[in-house]
């Protein structure tokens, strides 16, 4: 009897089709980041892979956490969206080279946390500014441009102070619960990364000190 070996799916996959510049361009990039070996896969032609990625290719897709990179990206993100992939695929393993310039670690705190009870959101950020958002969980019946809109809206208008006496057990991309109807990452024009989960009528935020923080979100500013 002949053992079956399974063969599992690439980690990566670049979907794309034919005759597409934009998909030139980002194989250009992925070459430029050094990113791991990935899969090509055209959709041309496959209703299914239609209908999903149609109208956003190129998007490289990561299987082993479910995440999706849509057009446009460049080194810089590739880079930090990889050594992520990696933090999360083998916690216990250094992220590759090539993203070693830009490691940040939202697993653990390397020194004291800051304090952000009480504080502000725009406090926090203390000038600076969502440069990208990473989405990798949206619970919604509206487009993905609308997901975006929402959650760059709510950031906009969360005022007040911290929610105290709050236990965020917030971790890498896990600062929220089942119940949120986004999770992702902030990446700021300063360099920094945060994770934030919305879910509810809380917004809340994870930076990579370790600190962590939620906020009162008025659901009538909720548009999921």
């Amino acid at each position: 009897m002949t053992a079956t070996r399974s063969v599992k799916p690439p980690a990566l996959v670049l979907y794309q089709r034919d005759d597409c510049h934009l998909c030139d361009l980002a194989l250009e990039e992925l070459a430029a980041a050094r990113v791991p070996e990935f899969e090509s896969v055209f959709i041309d032609g496959d209703d299914l892979l239609e209908s999903r990625y149609g109208t956003r290719v190129p998007v490289l897709r990561d299987n082993r956490r479910g995440a999706e990179l849509d057009w446009p990206f460049d080194r810089d993100l590739l880079r930090r969206w990889c050594a992520m992939a990696m933090t999360v695929a083998f916690p216990a393993v250094a992220v590759p080279a090539a993203a070693a310039a830009e490691d940040v670690h939202l697993v653990k705190a390397v020194a004291p946390a800051p304090d952000w009870s009480g504080r502000t959101l725009d406090g926090i950020f203390a000038g600076d500014a969502i440069e990208r958002i990473v989405l990798t969980k949206a619970v919604t019946s509206t487009t993905a441009d609308r997901d975006f809109e929402a959650v760059r809206g709510l950031f906009a208008r969360v005022e007040g102070p911290a929610l105290g006496g709050r236990d965020t057990s917030a971790s890498f991309l896990g600062t929220g619960s089942p119940d949120s109807t986004w999770e992702g990452l902030l990446m700021m024009r300063s360099g920094a990364i945060h994770a934030f989960a919305i879910g509810g009528d809380e917004l809340c935020l994870h930076g990579a000190g370790g600190a962590r923080a939620c906020w009162q979100v008025d659901r009538a500013t909720r548009s999921d």
